[in-house]
This record gives structure tokens, C-alpha cells and sequence, in this order.
């Protein structure tokens, strides 16, 4: 079912974007985890925030790329004109976004584990909490683990929107609708979880509150449990994804 050609194409096209999300995930993480100025903000900030946004970003552009926007310019109608089945398409361009985002927290991943052997982070140090010992490589992993899941479960609503439209505008549209409203009212729940009550129900309105970075500093298993939903809702998705796109009609 996979596209050797489609899926050197589909890396081709989205090496500049991939590269670039996944150098500025790297150099923020290091960033933070290194400089004595930022270590206490890096669960606030760098896990809290940017584990989402950046990957959200690259997950929007990319989605809509892969078969929308391909829809839209005409593309898809050659690579459709070869022996490529529809179901060869959907399935290539869904383990390429999956396999990226593996790849690109992959990365970060490493470069922490590195980082934090260097330069091992207190957990004392952070801002919001009072834990005692030291953040360890099997924490960082969890952390990163559950952080790709949700990221993940983002990439697959997106690709479904992807495969129900074949206009880029509406595509794009709805995807970057539901992206905007899961990282905002992630980071509103986050500013309620740091003491503002009346935000913390914002919680209820994203995926990203599947993603539980707290009970893996606390050594909870929370995080565990939580982590079927995102496994959940992305194969629920890119299955829609790929079942609409399958048998709708195409503008070819």
C-alpha cells in the first residue's frame, strides 16, 4: 500500500518546513533546558507551549499539502493517472505526517537527553512546582512520548479535513479553526492551572489536555491513561480521512 515514489515527493516538498519546525523545537528546548534564565520556565513555556504550537503549525501547512492542496492545483490527477490507488495515496501521505512528527520530536528528544545529562535540571528549580530530585532521561522520554501522541491525534483531525474537501480554503480553513482553538484554550487552561480559577475549564475544549507533562514529573500514571484518547482520535480520523477521500468524486 505505500508509495515509494509519492513518498520521496511528499519529503521533498515538505523538507524546508519540516527542517525548519523541527530546528527551531531543538534550539528552544536546548535553549531552555541550558540557560539559567529559562530553566525554570522550561515545563512552563518550552513543554507547556511551544510542544504544540510548533508541531500545530507544521501539522496545519502539511495536512493540506498532502492532499487537499493537490486536489486543488490539479497535482493529484497525475499522480492518479499512474497505477497509485487512492488508498496507496491516503495511506503514504498518512505515514508521512505521522512519520515526520516521530521524527522531528525524535530529535528534540535526543538533543534534551543530551542537554540534560550536561547540565542536569533540579526539579526544584521549576516555577510552578516544589518537587525534589533531578528530571531524569526516562521523564524527558515520557514527557516527549506523550506530547507526539496528542500532536499526533492534531495531525490526524487536519488530514481528515484534508480528505473531506478538495478546496484548499476550506481544508485549510477548518483545520486551522480547530488547531487555533485547541493551542489557545490549551494555553488558557495552562494559565488556570497556574492559579487563575476561572480558566481552568478551557481544558475541556482541547485535545492537547490529554498531554499531562505534571504527572510524569510527579511520577504519576495519569499521563498513561490519558494517552488512549489521542491514540483514539487520530486513528478515528485518518480513517475518516481516508474512507472520504477514497469515494468522494474528484475534480480530475
Amino acid at each position: 500500500m505505500l508509495s515509494i515514489p509519492l513518498l520521496k515527493q511528499s519529503i521533498r516538498s515538505n523538507s524546508v518546513m519540516w527542517g525548519s519546525i523541527t530546528g527551531v523545537m531543538t534550539l528552544l528546548c536546548v535553549q531552555f533546558s541550558m540557560l539559567d534564565m529559562t530553566r525554570s520556565l522550561l515545563f512552563t513555556i518550552f513543554y507547556g507551549m511551544m510542544t504544540t504550537i510548533l508541531p500545530a503549525i507544521y501539522v496545519l501547512v502539511t495536512a493540506n499539502k498532502l492532499l487537499a492542496s493537490q486536489v486543488d492545483r490539479g497535482s493529484m490527477a497525475y499522480v492518479l493517472s499512474t497505477p497509485t490507488k487512492r488508498s496507496s495515496v491516503t495511506f503514504t501521505q498518512a505515514f508521512y505526517l505521522v512519520n515526520s512528527l516521530t521524527a522531528m520530536f525524535g530529535i528534540q528528544t535526543i538533543a534534551h537527553l543530551i542537554a540534560n545529562q550536561i547540565k542536569p535540571l533540579a526539579l526544584g528549580e521549576l516555577a510552578y512546582s516544589q518537587l525534589s530530585g533531578e528530571l531524569t532521561s526516562k521523564m524527558i522520554l515520557q514527557v516527549n512520548l506523550s506530547a507526539l501522541m496528542v500532536c499526533i491525534a492534531l495531525a490526524g483531525v487536519c488530514f481528515m479535513f484534508s480528505g473531506i474537501f478538495s478546496s484548499s480554503k476550506y481544508s485549510i480553513g477548518s483545520s486551522g479553526t480547530f488547531i487555533g482553538v485547541s493551542v489557545l484554550a490549551n494555553m488558557l487552561a495552562m494559565f488556570g492551572g497556574l492559579g487563575v480559577d476561572g480558566l481552568k475549564n478551557f481544558k475541556y475544549l482541547t485535545i492537547c489536555t490529554f498531554y499531562d507533562y505534571k504527572s510524569v514529573l510527579t511520577s504519576g500514571s495519569e499521563w498513561i491513561t490519558k494517552l488512549i484518547f489521542p491514540i483514539i482520535i487520530a486513528i478515528a480520523a485518518f480513517g475518516i480521512g481516508e474512507i472520504v477521500f477514497r469515494k468522494k468524486d474528484l475534480p480530475l
